[in-house]
C-alpha cells in the first residue's frame, strides 16, 4: 500500500507526463510538416528527433515544477517577507514570477526554436501560447487535485467524528441501562426479604447471573442470541420470584438462529419493559410470548394497562433503538394490535454484522 506522499507524487509525474504529451502535440504535428515539405540537406531526422526529445523533457520538468509548487500548503518567511502557500492569491503571484523568470530563460536562450528553419517570429508565437498554457494547466490540475484532497479529508474528518458521536452516544446509552436494572433489582430485594426470604435468595442467585452476564458483555456491541437467552432465562426466574408464578414466559426459539446477533440485555428490556406498565397478579396473570422467526425476536403481551401505571417516557425502547441504528443503521419496530403490544427487533447474521 502506497501511503499519502507516494500517492501524491505519483499523480504529480503522471500528470505532468500527461500535459507535456497534450503540448508535444503540436510540436509533433510541426516535425510532421517540415518533414514533408523540406527536403534534401535542410533536413536532419535525428538532430531534430533528439531536438523534439530534449524540449519534451524540458516541458516535462517545467509541469512537475509548477505542479510541486502549486500543491504546496505551507507558510514560508523570507528576509521579512511572509508567503502563504495556503491563500491562492499569493500562489498565483508566485506562478506569475516563476512564469516570467523561465519565460526570460528560454527566450534568451533560445530553448524554445527547434532545430529547424523557420520564422523566429512564428516560433515565438506558438512558444508563448504553449507555454502560458502549460503553466495555467499545471495550476488548475494542481488546485483540482488538491480540492479531491480536501474533501476527501473532510469527508474522513467527518466519518471519524459520527463513529466517535456514535461510539460516546451509545456507551451513554449502555450506561443509562446498566444503573437502571440495578436500581429496580435492589427495590425488587427490599421487598421481598420480609415477606418472602428464600424466594429474595433465589432472585438474588438471578441476579448475581444476569449482573455477570452484564459486566462481561460490558463492551460487547452484539452478543449471539444463544447467549442472550441464557441470560433472559436467569432474568424471568428473577421476575416469577417476585410476582410469585403470576408471570408466563412463553418462548419459541429456532436453534438455526442461536449464533446470530443483537445488543446486550435487549430480551431483559423487553421483557422489564412489559412487566413496568402491565398488571400482574394472581386475577391477571401476564402472558408474554417471546418468538424468533424470519431473521428477528418478536416479543408481545396483552395489553393490561395499570390503573395507576408510572408515565412513560419511552426511554427503554428508545435507547434500544438507538443502539441499533448506531450498530447496524437499523431500526427496531412496535406495534399496537388487537389489544397485543407487540416489538420486533432484528437479527443480525454474524457473516454481514461489521462491528469493531
Amino acid at each position: 500500500m502506497m501511503n499519502v506522499q507516494q500517492q501524491k507524487t505519483r499523480i504529480l509525474f503522471l500528470s505532468a507526463l500527461g500535459i507535456s504529451l497534450l503540448l508535444a502535440l503540436p510540436r509533433f504535428i510541426i516535425l510532421l510538416y517540415v518533414k514533408n515539405n523540406v527536403g534534401g540537406k535542410e533536413y536532419d531526422i535525428e538532430a531534430d528527433g533528439l531536438d523534439f526529445v530534449l524540449k519534451f523533457i524540458f516541458t516535462y520538468c517545467i509541469a512537475l515544477i509548477f505542479l510541486w509548487i502549486n500543491t504546496l500548503r505551507f507558510k514560508l518567511v523570507f528576509k521579512g517577507i511572509r508567503f502563504d502557500f495556503n491563500k491562492l492569491y499569493q500562489r498565483l503571484l508566485i506562478n506569475a514570477f516563476l512564469f516570467w523568470v523561465l519565460h526570460y530563460i528560454i527566450l534568451s536562450l533560445n530553448l524554445h526554436i527547434p532545430n529547424v528553419a523557420a520564422n523566429a517570429k512564428f516560433y515565438n508565437f506558438i512558444f508563448n501560447i504553449t507555454f502560458t498554457l502549460e503553466v495555467v494547466l499545471c495550476i488548475l490540475v494542481a488546485e483540482l487535485y488538491m480540492l479531491v484532497i480536501k474533501n476527501q479529508e473532510i469527508r474522513l474528518r467527518n466519518e471519524s467524528l459520527q463513529k466517535a458521536n456514535a461510539e460516546a452516544t451509545y456507551e451513554t446509552l449502555k450506561n443509562q441501562i446498566n444503573p437502571h436494572f440495578l436500581f429496580n433489582s435492589f427495590n425488587t430485594i427490599n421487598s421481598m426479604i420480609a415477606v418472602n426470604p428464600e424466594g429474595a435468595r433465589i432472585f438474588v442467585n438471578s441476579m448475581s447471573t444476569v449482573y455477570r452476564h452484564i459486566l462481561g458483555s460490558f463492551k460487547k456491541p452484539l452478543i449471539p442470541l444463544q447467549e442472550e437467552m441464557e441470560v433472559l432465562s436467569a432474568y424471568i426466574t428473577m421476575m416469577n420470584e417476585r410476582h410469585k408464578g403470576n408471570l408466563q414466559v412463553n418462548i419459541k426459539n429456532d436453534n438455526h438462529y442461536a449464533h446470530f446477533l443483537l445488543p446486550p440485555m435487549s430480551l431483559q428490556l423487553l421483557v422489564e419493559n412489559a412487566i413496568k406498565h402491565n398488571i400482574v397478579s394472581n386475577k391477571q396473570p401476564l402472558q408474554i410470548a417471546i418468538e424468533v422467526t424470519n431473521n428477528q425476536v418478536c416479543v408481545n403481551n396483552r395489553m393490561q394497562d395499570k390503573k395507576n401505571k408510572e408515565p412513560s417516557t419511552g426511554a427503554g425502547l428508545y435507547n434500544l433503538n438507538q443502539r441499533y441504528r448506531f450498530l447496524c443503521n437499523k431500526e427496531i419496530s412496535i406495534e399496537k394490535k388487537n389489544g397485543y403490544f407487540v416489538v420486533s427487533i432484528p437479527l443480525l447474521n454474524p457473516n454481514e454484522a461489521k462491528v469493531e
